[in-house]
C-alpha cells in the first residue's frame, strides 16, 4: 500500500506554508538577464548547520495581482548558494497542523530581496526554466504559475492567453533540498513583447 508522504509530514507538524496574504509586490517590469543581486525570491535555510533540519520544497505559486506593462513570459533561474540575502517583503512560514509541535521551519523567504552575487560554491539547480509561456498579450490579472518540486506525474501544462484572460501553467521541477545554511535564490526574466 502507498504511503502519502506529505500527510506523514503533516501530522508529524513538519510541513509548512508561507503567502504574503495576496498582497501584490511590484517587480521590475521586464527584466532582459538573470540578476543574482535582483531575484524574485529566495528562501535561506536558517536552520543550524550539520544538526539543523533541512528544507524539502513541495509546491510555489506565483500569480499577478496587477496588470502587467511589458512582460509576456517569465522564466526561473534556480541557484543554492551559502549567502543571506537581504531586504524584500519577508514571508512567515506557519504550521499547517495545528498540533504542531515546531513553533518554526528556520526557512526566511523573502520576496524581491536584495540578492547576493553567487559565490564560488553555487550549485545551479536549474539555468534556465520557462515557467509562464510567450503569451499574445502582457500579462493580466490573475496569470499564474505552480511549481511541483519532485512529482512523480510528469505533467507540464502549458497555457497561452489572449488580452482578456489569464495563463495559469503547473511546472514539474527536480526534488529541491535547502541544507541548513544553504539559500535557494531564484533570478527571473520576463521577456517583452
Amino acid at each position: 500500500m502507498p504511503l502519502n508522504t506529505t500527510r506523514a509530514v503533516i501530522d508529524a507538524g513538519s510541513y509548512f506554508t508561507a503567502n504574503n496574504g495576496a498582497t501584490g509586490v511590484a517587480t521590475a517590469a521586464a527584466p532582459t538577464s538573470f540578476s543574482d543581486t535582483a531575484p524574485l525570491f529566495t528562501i535561506l535555510n536558517n536552520n543550524a548547520n550539520n544538526i539543523g533540519r533541512s528544507l524539502y520544497l513541495d509546491w510555489i505559486v506565483g500569480y499577478n495581482t496587477a496588470a502587467g506593462t511589458a512582460g509576456v513570459d517569465l522564466r526561473l533561474k534556480l541557484e543554492l548558494d551559502t549567502i543571506s540575502p537581504t531586504g524584500g517583503t519577508a514571508l512567515t512560514p506557519v504550521g499547517t497542523n495545528a498540533n504542531d509541535p515546531y513553533t518554526t521551519s528556520g526557512a526566511v523567504i523573502r520576496l524581491l530581496p536584495t540578492g547576493i552575487a553567487a559565490t564560488a560554491n553555487v550549485r545551479v539547480l536549474i539555468g534556465q526554466a520557462l515557467v509562464i509561456p510567450t503569451q499574445a498579450a502582457v500579462f493580466t490579472v490573475g496569470t499564474m504559475f505552480v511549481l511541483q518540486f519532485g512529482s512523480v506525474s510528469g505533467f507540464t501544462s502549458p497555457s497561452v492567453a489572449t488580452a482578456s484572460q489569464a495563463a495559469i501553467t503547473t511546472r514539474q521541477m527536480p526534488p529541491v533540498v535547502i541544507p541548513p545554511g544553504k539559500c535557494l535564490q531564484v533570478p527571473f526574466i520576463a521577456t517583452t513583447q
